[in-house]
């Protein structure tokens, strides 16, 4: 029982860090859109998804990289990453990030679709 109380205390470290990033991508994008759209928010919309979708997507592709390659032993930090995160490697915790983030991106595509429809 304790081990699923740490995979859910990483697990939720996973979450807040993603949504943090995710929160920031969103505003940075938004303000940036607004002022090149000139207050279009579908247009500002759809490059908020476009930018979720990306950062998400190169998180995957970077997560499955450092999978293949395999170089646990040069890992930088690897005693402070086991203190904040005790059972999800970085690769795990990586991968889990992106996935938050497109989902995210998912979020927005539906408001997308339900603005549009």
């Amino acid at each position: 029982m304790e081990r699923v109380k740490i995979v859910g205390m990483d697990f939720y470290k996973c979450m807040k860090y993603s949504s943090f990033v995710s929160c920031t991508l969103v505003i940075i994008s938004g303000v940036i859109s607004l002022l090149i759209s000139r207050g279009s928010l579908i247009t500002t919309l759809e490059s908020i998804k476009g930018i979720l979708f990306a950062a998400g997507s190169m998180g995957l592709i970077t997560g499955a990289g450092s999978i293949i390659k395999k170089d646990r032993g040069k890992e930088k930090d690897w005693l402070e990453w086991k203190q904040r995160f005790h059972i999800f490697s970085f690769r795990v915790t990586f991968i889990i990030m992106s996935i938050v983030i497109l989902l995210y991106g998912c979020i927005v595509d539906e408001i997308l679709f339900v603005l549009n429809h």
